[in-house]
């Protein structure tokens, strides 16, 4: 096993991390980022928003925000994977700057990339990962090629405030994620049964409201551990029982301890 991560402070903390794994299954999970990815070595499965997909090695794939997937490996062959984690206003202050207008919608095609521009543009990032003073060409370069290329489409998605009771729970849960879990107190409060509010809960986030409070925590955790927190405080920060449980989630759902996440950040000033 293998990690290591780049965290910059430029850019809303872009973060670039390679990873290589000979076994793990994640389960279904999202992040608050764009995940573009590089699978160098190994083959391993994806289901993205319950669509499946076999990923081979010299391929890219990208998940959008909030986008609920689970990835394993499925050889024997070490994975070695490419990383590049980044924020939506990142996305939205670049493709202003190449083609000239905001675009709020913007989304990434879900489908296997094997262009080799786009490749090139990925390994750009892990040469001279230290020197930050390049990340703004890279990232330009990056982004232009996608959407240049064609990877990437405006949806016609316009976003309104929703009063209903199950967005409503969704907006708690991801603020609130740290209180204790308590889906019979969120059903009485949404006015539905336990059983139907859990449904429709999960119909609209793609997970159960426990697994997206646990997500929630793991994600407030993973950027604890990168300003350097201690772990055991961590734990009960982000509303796990304790230091044991707070360990056990974090693996279940990054394939990693909170230890060798925190040792292998590199955390790089701007």
């Amino acid at each position: 096993m293998y990690i290591k991560t780049n965290r910059y402070q430029q850019f809303d903390s872009i973060e670039i991390k390679e990873s290589l794994f000979k076994k793990f299954d994640l389960p279904n999970h999202f992040h608050e980022t764009y995940c573009i990815g590089l699978l160098s070595n190994g083959i391993k499965k994806s289901v993205i928003e319950e669509t499946p997909q076999l990923i081979h090695s010299n391929s890219v794939s990208i998940i959008n925000p909030y986008q609920i997937h689970s990835d394993k490996n499925i050889d024997n062959e070490d994975c070695l994977y490419k990383m590049i984690y980044q924020n939506q206003d990142v996305l939205k202050y670049f493709t202003k700057k190449i083609i000239g207008k905001n675009s709020e919608n913007l989304q990434f095609t879900n489908e296997l990339i094997t262009d080799k521009t786009v490749i090139t543009s990925i390994l750009e990032f892990f040469n001279d990962m230290n020197n930050e003073n390049l990340l703004e060409n890279k990232l330009k370069n990056l982004i232009e090629t996608l959407i240049i290329r064609g990877f990437s489409k405006e949806t016609c998605i316009i976003h309104k405030e929703n009063k209903h009771a199950i967005d409503d729970s969704i907006n708690k849960a991801r603020l609130n994620f740290a209180d204790k879990i308590d889906i019979q107190k969120m059903a009485f409060e949404s006015k539905l049964s336990k059983f139907q509010f859990i449904r429709y809960f999960k119909k609209k986030t793609g997970l159960t409201p426990a697994s997206y409070i646990l997500l929630n925590r793991i994600n407030s955790a993973k950027t604890l551990l990168e300003k350097g927190f201690p772990i055991g405080e961590i734990a009960l920060d982000v509303g796990f029982y304790d230091h044991a449980q707070f360990c056990k989630f974090f693996k279940y759902y990054t394939n990693i301890s909170p230890s060798e996440y925190k040792r292998n950040c590199n955390i790089i000033q701007a």
